[in-house]
Order: C-alpha cells, then structure tokens, then sequence
C-alpha cells in the first residue's frame, strides 16, 4: 500500500514540476511508513505564482526577439537598397558592433535573405 501511495504521490508531484530531489525524499519516507516526517523538506510551491512568474518571462524574451528581428528585416531591406554597413547603422541609429554581424550574415545569404535564419545564427553564435 506504502509503495501504490508512494507512486501517485511521485506521478502527481511530477506534474506540478516538483523536483525530482524533493519527490524522492517524499516517496522515501511514505514506503518507509515516515509520515510525520513527509513534508519537513518539501517546499512550498505557489504553482500559479510560478506559472505567472513563467509567462512574464516568455513575454520579455518574445519581445526581445520580435524587435531583434524587426532590426534584422530593416537592414535586409537597405541591403537591398545597396546601403553600406555603415550608411545602415547611422540610418536606424543603431552602432555598427550591433549591425555588422546582422549585415555580414544577411550577405551570406544574398538574395534570398531569411531574417528568422539569421536571428538563429545570431542566438547559436554561429556568425
């Protein structure tokens, strides 16, 4: 019976993210028949804190990327344009550390650019 308890106590702690660590003293202590002494290292989870906390966070990095990619897309079009690297960062006032990299991949790329190819290479750090 210890070990059935035990087992759902595992599947259902897994579900809410708990960590593994923290799920193994728990089920230790039931199939050892210990429970007055189940929850003394078990922290408190506030889940939807932690859900809050993660949607936030998924939000700021989707920004960031969306306007990392706006960047990209602009310089696509002024190469198009035949700007130069350095007509492209003064003309989105941007500095040519920021533009050089995104300028450099795009052209490897002429003329089919992918500005979404680009802003991966850019995350790997493959330039």
């Amino acid at each position: 019976m210890s070990q059935l308890m035990g087992s759902v106590f595992s599947a259902f702690l897994h579900t809410i993210n708990v960590p593994a660590e923290e799920i193994n003293d728990l089920t230790d202590h039931i199939t050892r028949r210990q429970f007055h002494m189940m929850f003394d290292s078990f922290e408190a989870y506030d889940v939807q804190e932690t859900r809050r906390i993660s949607r936030e966070e998924g939000k700021r990095v989707g920004r960031i990327e969306g306007e990392q990619l706006y960047l990209i897309k602009q310089v696509i079009k002024r190469i198009i344009k035949n700007f130069s690297v350095s007509q492209i960062a003064t003309d989105l006032l941007e500095p040519l550390d920021t533009i050089q990299p995104i300028y450099d991949l795009a052209m490897n790329q002429a003329p089919d650019f992918d500005a979404e190819k680009i802003l991966k290479l850019l995350h790997t750090g493959k330039i």
